[in-house]
């Protein structure tokens, strides 16, 4: 196997999530043009990104199986082309209802790239090699959540609907996968209701369920009080302009892309129970510290805080849920990771702002310290982390 960089197995990864991230980061910014263009009031405008998340709680599992079961290639290249088809057709949108549709559409063709490409690497790589891949998977995920809104910005400014012709990358990026994906994968020859048995049987292993939780657990902190409210927390408490809260929020990628391309070195030294109980406990210090801090510019310690932990927690449990996968269930592992992700990013902003209702800005960042510290007690006694 060549080196990566340079080699269409990585390459096939990088381009797979690259495409997922197409969804959010990038369009968020249109938001507001969009709005005004098509005169959607302002309490509904973040149905535009709820009817994309919509479709994952049924399509995230589906597809995953599928993946097992027929082969992952037959259902990510016909994915990516209906997630390009349906985003790029926002451009022509006349109003919201054509919008949700579209974005809903979009969202079932997108529901795999959330997966895929973490099974993708336990399929093509091994060993030291498949951890950097992971890791350069969370890294080119902070690089995004960086740079596409400036991106998104910029293309809005324009028309609103330019960012929605970015996802249009997935049909070169479709047909990069069927030249160069190799078919090395196992596929199930299982009747249909066995290998659903089968897969059931596997995902009610404690050390399946203890990742699931972990990755619910850190999605359900880092989303609700930082991604959601930390925004609004600036502003309100020390009017922060928008530029600048984009600044903050945009720390997390420098901290996040330096310990994700680190993550192979880490795991050589460190065990993951230390690497994960550690990173909840700098996520909840990152949280208690927020009600104390004088500035803005103070702030940007949390951030990069949670772009740290972000890159050992999402990736070293996507990795050994991939490790523990059998290699004939290595899809279906990843989309029960990616359906608790999306999970998580539900219930957090609903929680996070009960928080805030009970307790103000200082209540709702002690107690996200507080499940946060709540965690890396539970992963320092985990069976799967003990282990690892």
């Amino acid at each position: 196997m060549p080196r990566f960089p340079r080699n269409h197995p990585l390459n096939i990864i990088f381009l797979t999530t690259l495409a997922g991230l197409l969804a959010f980061p990038i369009i968020s910014p249109a938001l507001p043009a969009m709005r005004a263009a098509l005169n959607i009031p302002t309490e509904n405008i973040g149905l535009v990104m709820t009817a994309y998340s919509l479709p994952a709680f049924l399509f995230v599992p589906l597809t995953g199986l599928l993946a097992d079961r027929l082969g992952k290639k037959i259902v990510l290249v016909p994915s990516l082309f209906l997630f390009a088809a349906a985003g790029g057709s926002i451009m022509l949108a006349p109003d919201l209802e054509w919008v949700l549709g579209l974005r809903f559409v979009q969202g079932i063709g997108g529901s795999c790239l959330v997966s895929l490409n973490f099974a993708l690497a336990g399929d093509l790589f091994q060993g030291r090699d498949r951890v950097r891949a992971t890791g350069y998977i969370a890294a080119l995920q902070n690089v995004g959540s960086g740079l596409l809104p400036i991106l998104g910005g910029a293309l809005a400014s324009i028309a609103w609907f330019y960012p929605f012709a970015l996802p249009l990358i997935g049909i070169p990026i479709g047909i990069y996968i069927i030249y160069f994906l190799e078919p090395a994968e196992t596929k199930s020859d299982a009747s249909t209701g066995a290998f659903i048995g089968y897969a059931w049987r596997h995902l009610m292993d404690r050390r399946v369920i203890e990742l699931l939780a972990m990755t619910a657990g850190f999605i359900f902190v880092g989303f609700g009080a930082f991604v959601t409210y930390m925004p609004l927390f600036l502003k309100d408490t020390f009017a922060t302009p928008e530029i600048l809260i984009g600044v903050v929020l945009a720390a997390r990628s420098v901290s996040g892309v330096i310990v994700a391309t680190k993550l192979s070195k880490f795991t050589e030294r460190y065990s993951y129970r230390t690497l994960v109980s550690g990173a909840f406990i700098s996520l909840g210090t990152g949280m208690v510290i927020v009600p104390f801090m004088p500035n803005v510019w103070a702030i940007m310690l949390t951030a990069v805080i949670y772009g740290g932990a972000f890159a050992i927690i999402r990736p070293t449990l996507q990795l050994l849920l991939i490790e523990i996968a059998p290699s004939d269930l290595r899809a279906t592992f990843a989309s029960a990771g990616s359906f608790f992700l999306r999970f998580g990013q539900t219930i957090a902003p609903i929680a996070a702002g009960f928080m805030l209702v009970l307790g103000g800005y200082q209540g709702l960042y002690f107690a996200a310290a507080a499940f946060a510290f709540l965690f890396a007690g539970f992963a320092a006694t985990t069976v799967v982390l003990r282990r690892a």
